[in-house]
């Protein structure tokens, strides 16, 4: 594992091309393809802050959102201490951000929660490990990108192992977050995310915060963003206000520019649109990886256009990069071989190849 430095930046391992609010409108077509931004602010400030212990009064778990850099949180004397925040409201988050008073955390985790209890998306969590920063009154600043399609209510800074003798110290814990806008509850669609990973794929992904009486989605393609053509039906969930998550792989995408939409139909009959993405998709290119599981090292087998520059990352569990590497495509065919080092430990691993028009292909990795 590498060490940080005073910022880090984790890498969102999956679906990182596109990401968009979902937006439905009943009974309303979508006249071209439009493609909306996400917006994210601090949705954590001024919210309400809990503690496994503090220092004292003037440190309490408060002065960690309260937008005020003069004030702070410390913790008592221990390694295994904690800070949430409860956001108030499911939100579709991006990224969080604590500046760290001198006694940061060497070791630490990132935990995120629906319902309070911490254990029910462990899968989207964060783990920080050998972490260096300085010991002047601001030690650091970590930035941490969630993984795409992390929705929560709940965030937790859980310390491992302290870096001094004393607490855990945070001037700030900043969670970036944003809502889905929707007119016609109770589906609320947000984190529509495209990505492709082979020849003629497109993954798509989605997830609703709020879920009655829905019949399902048709995932609809076009390509001209104005002509769309239905390619599949995936049944509703209905959780009520527990997250679903929900995935489609089209595998007769075209060459060249996919635009998509959904279309989410009530049990009543009505129906919704969201806006519209598109992904471009290169129907000659190929990516194979061999063995299953990676002992001592990683074949990768890139099948693209002659000329092409890729960059090809290695990320591990925590979103950081353990290999990177940049290649020109000799040939329209380049064998990359990548030997196992002491920090990549045995465990799941991300595989991240960005091709021209800045294609991306993501795969999981196993290391034995």
């Amino acid at each position: 594992m590498k060490k940080s430095t005073a910022t880090r930046k984790p890498i969102s391992v999956a679906f990182l091309l596109i990401g968009f609010l979902a937006s439905f409108t009943a009974g309303a077509q979508t006249a071209g393809a439009t493609v909306t931004p996400i917006v994210y602010s601090n949705v954590a400030l001024g919210k309400i802050a809990s503690a496994s212990s503090n220092d004292d009064a003037a440190h309490a778990a408060m002065y960690a959102v309260d937008g005020n850099y003069n004030t702070r949180f410390t913790s008592s004397y221990d390694d295994n201490q904690w800070l949430s925040v409860d956001l108030g409201k499911p939100y579709l988050l991006s990224q969080v951000i604590i500046t760290w008073e001198k006694s940061y955390a060497k070791d630490f985790d990132i935990l995120f929660s629906a319902n309070g209890t911490f254990t029910d998306l462990l899968i989207d969590s964060i783990q920080i490990r050998n972490h260096v920063l300085s010991n002047s009154n601001i030690a650091g600043i970590d930035t941490m990108r969630t993984k795409a399609g992390t929705i929560a209510r709940y965030v937790r800074m859980k310390g491992v192992h302290r870096a001094t003798v004393k607490g855990y110290g945070i001037w700030e814990m900043q969670v970036m977050g944003t809502t889905a806008v929707t007119g016609l509850f109770p589906v609320s669609v947000t984190g529509f995310f495209i990505s492709t990973t082979d020849n003629n794929t497109a993954q798509l992904e989605w997830s609703t915060l709020t879920e009655f009486n829905n019949a399902g989605f048709t995932v609809e393609r076009s390509s001209d963003g104005i002509s769309f053509t239905p390619v599949a039906w995936i049944t509703g969930r209905n959780g009520g206000t527990i997250v679903n998550r929900y995935s489609y792989t089209d595998k007769q995408a075209w060459p060249g520019k996919n635009y998509y939409r959904l279309k989410q139909t009530w049990t009543d009959g009505r129906t919704g649109y969201s806006q519209v993405s598109f992904i471009n998709v290169n129907g000659i290119t190929t990516v194979n990886t061999y063995p299953v599981p990676v002992k001592d090292r990683l074949v990768i087998e890139y099948k693209g256009m002659a000329g092409e520059n890729i960059s090809i990352a290695l990320i591990n569990a925590s979103g950081f990069p353990v290999y990177t590497s940049k290649l020109v495509v000799q040939g329209g065919q380049q064998i990359i071989v990548i030997n196992r080092t002491s920090g990549m430990v045995t465990g799941g691993y991300f595989l991240i190849i960005t091709g021209a028009s800045n294609k991306v292909y993501n795969q999981h990795i196993i290391l034995q």
